[in-house]
């Protein structure tokens, strides 16, 4: 039993402390301090007793089983007052505190037997798997002097998984052709690529060695070959699970925006045909065997939810010895981490161990207030200073991505809020190149 004085109780003691002070000096004043306190401890005492009176209540909260990261989502709570008397309640919810909530608590005034219906939203700020503690129902007692507490319903678990919301765009603009929205640029390639498609009347356009003879001769009209994007090949993501990946910009971090550019992309490759895989490094071990299913990204999902950036420094040599050994067939293989000037000797030689085999996309983060730093206006010596340093910073960056470039090894370097259009266009310049 959880019983606790509210306010208004303080206040009457205080009061009557007051008043018995004031006795002392003024005799008449006996009779009246003495019936206040005799009423008052009557009151209390009254309140206190109803307080300890048993509560029962029935409580069923509603929500989805997983939700996507920084994304409100919508609680309901159903309470029901089981009590033969009416109650008015303070209603909280113990959403775990990683999270925040609005429209909560809520104060309900309900008569005997009635079912109290509200929602709330809660906005999950951490990936993982999270509990929620039943809730907690405040009762103010009839004279106010005490507050009875007490939980129902309970404990349910929700997992917060990455935002999966540009996964769903794409799909949508995809099945109505409005790609470029998203700024992905799908290069039409009629004719082109090394897997047969169909036959069909030749269009403007088409190129001449694309003419099948046989069907021309045989329909007395010009039949052309049309082929499709290789299917069947296999993108692989190596993703840095190191301190660098929890630089922040806006509400996420590099390793939040990484996932989300995995998730998509991995959605874009599956739709095409292709096997998708993962491995991590410098942080929780993670590993998705290559897979050509219409279910990668849930396997993503499942696999990568509860996993957050550490403070361990990245491996490059050690996470392509271990991709190495694992990954046998030639893929094209993304990774993702949070480029230095350091990095460049280990970077080089962990990178060459994987050209040998594979096609090798490497996607260095950069932060965005680097772009806003180099365009502000230099107004006295620590703005030239900070500008000067950045730009050293940058050159140094510059160069290290200068010689990957000239290993043969595909760069991407951009912020992270932009990452997701810029691998998904990379993959489709090298799915019409055919070099993988």
């Amino acid at each position: 039993m959880n019983i606790r004085p509210t306010i208004l109780l303080v206040k009457v003691l205080a009061l009557l402390l007051l008043l018995s002070v004031f006795q002392l000096f003024y005799s008449e004043l006996s009779t009246v301090v003495y019936l206040c306190l005799g009423l008052f401890a009557v009151l209390i005492s009254i309140d206190f007793i109803l307080a300890a009176l048993p509560v029962k209540f029935a409580v069923v909260r509603q929500h989805s089983s997983t939700v996507p990261l920084g994304v409100p989502s919508k609680i309901k709570l159903f309470v029901q007052n089981l009590n033969k008397r009416p109650v008015n309640a303070e209603i909280t919810d113990h959403y775990p505190p990683e999270h925040s909530a609005e429209n909560i608590p809520v104060f309900v005034k309900m008569a005997s037997g009635q079912v109290a219906e509200f929602e709330y939203r809660l906005t999950p700020l951490e990936r993982g798997l999270y509990e929620m503690k039943p809730v907690e129902i405040k009762i103010t007692t009839l004279f106010g002097f005490w507050n009875r507490f007490t939980r129902s319903g309970e404990k349910t678990e929700f997992k917060v998984y990455p935002n999966y919301s540009e996964v769903m765009k794409y799909g949508i603009l995809a099945a109505e052709q409005r790609l470029s929205q998203m700024g992905i640029m799908k290069k039409r390639s009629r004719g082109q690529g090394t897997d047969f498609h169909q036959l069909r009347e030749f269009r403007k356009g088409d190129r001449l060695n694309s003419i099948d003879w046989k069907s021309t001769s045989r329909l007395h009209k010009v039949i052309s070959k049309d082929y499709q994007l290789e299917q069947d090949q296999q993108i692989f993501f190596l993703l840095d699970c190191g301190r660098r990946m929890r630089s922040m910009d806006g509400d996420l971090s590099h390793f939040d925006h990484s996932i989300n550019a995995m998730l998509l992309l991995t959605y874009v490759a599956s739709r095409q045909g292709d096997a998708v895989g993962m491995m991590t490094f410098a942080g929780p071990k993670r590993f998705l065997p290559p897979k050509k299913s219409s279910s990668n990204v849930n396997r993503f999902l499942n696999t990568l939810y509860d996993i957050n950036p550490t403070n361990e420094a990245a491996d490059y040599i050690q996470a392509a010895e271990n991709l190495k050994s694992t990954l046998r067939k030639r893929s094209m293989v993304v990774i993702l981490s949070n480029l230095r000037e350091e990095d460049d000797k280990d970077l080089q030689r962990a990178l060459s161990i994987l050209r040998k085999r594979h096609i090798v996309v490497f996607a260095a983060l950069k932060e965005e207030v680097f772009e806003t730093e180099m365009n502000s206006e230099i107004n006295n010596f620590n703005d030239a200073l900070r500008y000067a340093s950045l730009n050293t910073y940058l050159q140094g960056r510059e160069a290290t991505l200068s010689s990957l470039r000239q290993s043969n090894i595909i760069t991407l370097d951009t912020t992270p809020a932009k990452l997701h259009v810029e691998m998904v266009n990379r993959y489709f310049e090298i799915k019409s190149s055919s070099i993988l």
